[in-house]
This record gives C-alpha cells, sequence and structure tokens, in this order.
C-alpha cells in the first residue's frame, strides 16, 4: 500500500469480467475503459446493460472473474476493503441512507470533522438552510431512515457526506433518478465547484444528468460499445447516445442536443 495513495485518481478498468452466480451469463463481460483524474464521465445503456455492474465491480461487492481495476496504478484487489472504500472511493446510490440520532451523526457517522466542515458541506448541497431551521441544527434527531426528510432532502444529505469526505474518485449509481429537477441542478452545481478535483463516474437514468460530462461510455451486454465526448457522439448519424437521446422525444432530444452543444463550446472557451 503506497503512502498517500490515491493521489490523482485515474482509474483503469482492464478486460473486466464480473458474474454474481456461476450458471449466469457474465455481468461485465471483457469491460475495459480508462478514465482520468478528474474526469467526468457518465455511463448509459439499456436496462441490463451492465451499468451498475462497474459500481458492484469497483466497490468489490462481487469479485472479478477476471481482469483489473486499478487506481493509480495500485490493483485494488492488493488492498483491503476498509482503505478502497476510505478515503479513494465513495458512492451515492439511488436509495439515500441516513442513520437514526443526530444531523451530524449521518453526515459524520466516525466523528472525524467539524462543525464548522459539516455546515460548508451542507452549504455546498443548498441544505445549510434547513438544518439551520431546526431547533437544534446539527444535533436535531433524524428518525429511522430519515423519514422527516423529503427524499430530495435525503439525498442532499447524503450528498454533504460524500462532500465532506471528499473521495478522490465518486460513484452515483442513479443517485439522483427518483428527486426533482431542482434537488438535481443543486446536486450537478455542488459537483461541478466543491467536487472539482474528484473522478466522477455517474450510472445515468437521466440523460439530461451526464450529457455536459466530458465524456460518456456506452454498455451493451457488458461490455463498451461506444465512449466520447457527448457532443461528437452525438454528431456521429446512427451512434448509440444519438439513438437513446432521439428515443426520448423530439422535444426532449432537441434539448439534450443543445446542452451538449454548450457544454462543449464552454469547455473550447
Amino acid at each position: 500500500e503506497r503512502e498517500g495513495w490515491p493521489v490523482r485518481g485515474e482509474l483503469r478498468f482492464e478486460a473486466v469480467t464480473l458474474r454474481y452466480r456461476p450458471s449466469l451469463p457474465p455481468a461485465l463481460d471483457g469491460f475495459s475503459c480508462t478514465i482520468a483524474a478528474a474526469e467526468r464521465v457518465g455511463i448509459c445503456g439499456r436496462t441490463g446493460a451492465g451499468k451498475s455492474s462497474v459500481a458492484a465491480a469497483l466497490f468489490r461487492l462481487v469479485e472479478v472473474e477476471a481482469g483489473r481495476i486499478s487506481l493509480d496504478g495500485v490493483d485494488l484487489r492488493t488492498l483491503g476493503l476498509q482503505r478502497v472504500r476510505g478515503r479513494a472511493l465513495g458512492i451515492v446510490t439511488q436509495e439515500p441512507v441516513l442513520f437514526r440520532g443526530a444531523v451530524r451523526r449521518s453526515l459524520d457517522p466516525l466523528d472525524q470533522f467539524t462543525d464548522e466542515a459539516l455546515w460548508g458541506a451542507l452549504r455546498a448541497v443548498g441544505m445549510e438552510p434547513a438544518v439551520r431551521g431546526l431547533a437544534d441544527g446539527l444535533s436535531s434527531e433524524s428518525e429511522e431512515g430519515g423519514v422527516n426528510w423529503s427524499l430530495g432532502e435525503r439525498q442532499l444529505l447524503c450528498f454533504a457526506r460524500a462532500v465532506l469526505r471528499a473521495p478522490r474518485v465518486l460513484l452515483l449509481d442513479e443517485a439522483t433518478a427518483s428527486i426533482d429537477h431542482a434537488a438535481d441542478a443543486r446536486i450537478q452545481s455542488a459537483l461541478r465547484t466543491t467536487m472539482r478535483e474528484t473522478t466522477l463516474l455517474t450510472v445515468a437514468h437521466r440523460l439530461h444528468t451526464v450529457v455536459d460530462y466530458d465524456r460518456i461510455l456506452v454498455l451493451s451486454a457488458g461490455r463498451c460499445v461506444e465512449a466520447g465526448a457527448p457532443h461528437d457522439l452525438l454528431r456521429q448519424e446512427g451512434s448509440a447516445l444519438s439513438e437513446m437521446v432521439d428515443s426520448t422525444g423530439a422535444t426532449t432530444a432537441a434539448r439534450l442536443r443543445e446542452m451538449a452543444e454548450r457544454a462543449h463550446h464552454q469547455k473550447m472557451e
């Protein structure tokens, strides 16, 4: 284990094969890609394409059958799980998990950060006013599962936890699929401003979440069948991303293409 690892956040999947049971076909079948440090990458594909299996492989929820996943050149299988899932990797899933007890505990279960840092993380995701408005602020109680918060607020609190920990790689597994557009916009804004140096992988349910990212990977049958800047892929007639965008309907497709075009021009400036 290397001192200070990981420093950059370059992630490499090399011919990764993963299956959930020996009798099942592989969920990832020779999946390969390299993700640069601080790159924002969207992972798209139809249901069953293997998108969430990328998360399962990365976090070693299921050990890979073949191939290698490395972060800054270190094979993740050579490290203890705690090291891999500590400061190296963070995840926010579609089901936001809050702990019973004080808001502080949900944000910082291991009691590692100052109140000032907690407020900073809440500010980054737009949740500072809601928590300051509670009778006891950070010490206010969350009910079992956080049911006294709306789904959007629970998700924003989970993002605040990720902002606080500042992992080198953050994976969002359809994390904004079930929240409203306002909460989604606040999350995307926090990712652009507070987590600029974090390598970001987003398993996308809504294409508008990732159409302005640096790159999109399109998966099919556990393989990466297409990769490139959204703007470039959408200019290729018959590309898998174009077909997915067009299937959303004329109005939505036009808006998605406009978002990709605008993001491309901003990067060029």
